[in-house]
């Protein structure tokens, strides 16, 4: 009976540790599912899978956004569509991988998210892909990070993965795996002493 209620408790447990994740305020995602739940996935090539660009816990209305977004990795693939959510959005940046976006209302939320793009990619061949969260071709505001804005103020943003040089989602490839600094470590070490 004992080991019925242990694997009974491990299952629920590591049920709730793949759940939504809680990023800090005003945080640039990709998911690969529409209820912000899912980062990484793994799919065969000539399959098209959605790929959704998220502002996590938006600090207050938000009516634009401006960042880039890029993918990387050995697998060839491409976008079949690109979707700007939102009413009347328009994106003013011609760069292929830019955004500059604005609406004529504030994005719904969702899961404590508002979808900003939807896209939906296939592989064309076996490999990895990689997708990063940068600042605009031509940013509002310095820092190198995404912006938004909201009732007329531009908020500087993070990006998911923590830095811009690290993959914020990715696709048949563990992504989460990211370097922690060793000092971390130490400070965490020094608690129990």
């Amino acid at each position: 009976m004992k080991t019925l209620v242990v694997l009974l408790l491990s299952v629920l447990m590591a049920t709730a540790a793949f759940g939504y994740i809680n990023y800090p305020t005003d945080t640039f995602a990709i998911y690969f599912d529409s209820g912000n739940f899912t980062e990484q996935i793994y799919v065969s090539p000539f399959v098209p899978f959605n790929a959704y660009l998220v502002l996590t816990n938006p600090a207050s209305a938000t009516n634009g956004f401006e960042c880039t977004v890029t993918t990387s990795g050995t697998a060839p693939a491409f976008a079949l569509s690109t979707t700007l959510n939102g009413a009347g959005a328009i994106d003013v940046d011609a760069s292929p991988n830019g955004f500059m976006v604005g609406c004529s209302a504030n994005y719904p939320r969702l899961n404590d998210g508002c979808t900003l793009v939807t896209w939906q990619y296939m592989l064309t061949g076996p490999g990895i892909l990689q997708f990063f969260i940068n600042k605009a071709t031509i940013p509002s505001l310095p820092g190198g990070l995404p912006v938004v804005t909201g009732d007329g103020v531009l908020r500087r943003c993070g990006v998911s993965s923590g830095e811009v040089t690290f993959p914020c989602a990715c696709v048949n490839y563990e992504c989460r795996g990211m370097p922690v600094e060793s000092s971390v470590f130490g400070s965490i070490k020094a608690l129990f002493r």
